[in-house]
């Protein structure tokens, strides 16, 4: 089984310094309940085993917790907790949720599309795509090829990681650094390996991604997907970057921090989507679990890019130091349980939510997991989220 209990844990001393001088509630939402229904199945076979994992982690203090799975026998959701535990609210099927860095499968995708056309060259350096500007912050760009970027082989630092982030995030949490910003920031970082040698996630790749796709279609991020992925697969439910109003309309649940590491929740609503609000091809797609779920499986049906193309995204990267494979293009590998199949997707993380996309090729299950509270820093909440997501994902990974 995969367990990554401390990939999520950045700068988690400095973290707890900035957090402390926040208001408590400062960044609480109302929630609406959204209208519309969707069909399941309300026998699926899955139903007991789901409930039971999402009742023992909302008895160990998740908030709220919503679960959607597809395979054979149709589709089911599930769901514990409350879309905000101030007001008791009740999840809903189409409650629609920020998905953050399962964002850079749809970044991929784009990335492949352009492939495709033959406008994007994988093993191409970087320079040939990105403007004098932009390369003069990036230390080793002669080095990195649009391949590395992609599979996180780079050897780029995260710059959500870097002091100047940090501090200009936590000081006014809604108000997020531009790309521009963050550029200036990454100009002094030098690589933490070779390029092509090691795995090192960092958004600064998905940064750099997003920057290629727009400077080489003249089309800004948001119209490429709406373009190329939402309106062709009929994704109505799906957005980039919505608004604050939008959020409120469209029922989003609230999101929430234990920023002392005592088990003591805090509403970080507001904050949590000015973050993802500004994370755009490395974590800015908002979406309901039903609208991931069918983006995926159109990704694996080649309805987005060709069946090459999925399959060239399911070639593993595997650093010198890793003892699995690592990464694909777009694509995180893990192994819940011994003899099967490995399965493939993406995880996601704000300041307040944790989210998950799984595919289980055994049984042809896509498994869309969301979470209302954070793990970005050590304590309590790192361990239940994480364990919540290994045990249901393990779970649904051994189902016959």
């Amino acid at each position: 089984m995969k367990k990554q209990y401390f990939k999520y844990s950045v700068s988690a001393l400095i973290l707890v310094l900035f957090l402390s001088s926040c208001k408590k509630n400062l960044f609480e939402t109302p929630v609406q309940t959204p209208s519309g229904t969707i069909q399941m199945n309300p026998d699926h076979p899955m139903k007991g085993s789901l409930q039971t994992i999402i009742d023992k982690y909302v008895a160990k203090g998740l908030p709220g917790v919503q679960v959607a799975v597809k395979n054979n026998d149709g589709w089911y959701f599930t769901s514990g907790g409350f879309t905000k535990i101030e007001s008791k609210s009740s999840f809903h099927p189409l409650t629609p949720t920020w998905l953050f860095s399962i964002t850079k499968t749809y970044t991929a995708a784009l990335v492949m599309k352009q492939k495709e056309k033959g406008v994007i060259d994988l093993n191409a350096n970087i320079a040939r795509y990105l403007s004098a500007d932009v390369l003069k912050n990036i230390d080793g760009h002669d080095k990195i090829n649009v391949r590395m970027l992609l599979s996180h082989s780079s050897g780029l630092v995260d710059f959500i990681e870097l002091p100047a982030f940090l501090v200009a995030q936590f000081n006014d949490p809604l108000h997020q650094p531009s790309t521009d910003e963050i550029l200036g920031m990454l100009k002094e970082q030098k690589l933490r390996s070779t390029p092509g040698e090691e795995y090192f996630y960092s958004n600064t790749n998905y940064l750099l991604l997003t920057l290629i796709l727009e400077k080489l279609t003249g089309k800004s991020y948001q119209q490429l997907l709406q373009e190329d992925i939402f309106q062709p697969l009929h994704l109505q439910h799906t957005y980039v970057a919505p608004t604050e109003e939008q959020t409120l309309t469209l029922g989003f649940p609230n999101y929430y921090v234990d920023r002392y590491a005592k088990d003591q929740l805090e509403n970080a609503s507001a904050w949590n989507s000015a973050l993802a609000r500004a994370c755009e091809g490395w974590g800015g797609i908002a979406a309901t679990s039903s609208d991931a779920i069918l983006f995926y499986e159109a990704l694996m049906n080649g309805q987005v890019v060709s069946s090459n193309s999925v399959q060239e995204m399911k070639t593993w990267f595997q650093g010198k130091s890793s003892p699995a494979p690592d990464y694909g293009l777009g694509f995180e590998y893990f192994q819940y349980a011994d003899g099967t199949t490995p399965q493939y997707g993406h995880e996601g993380d704000g300041i307040g939510s944790s989210t998950m996309l799984l595919y289980v090729p055994d049984n042809n299950t896509y498994l869309f997991i969301n979470i209302t509270a954070g793990r970005k820093l050590f304590g309590p909440y790192l361990y239940k989220i994480t364990d919540f997501k290994n045990e249901l994902c393990k779970a649904v990974a051994q189902w016959r």
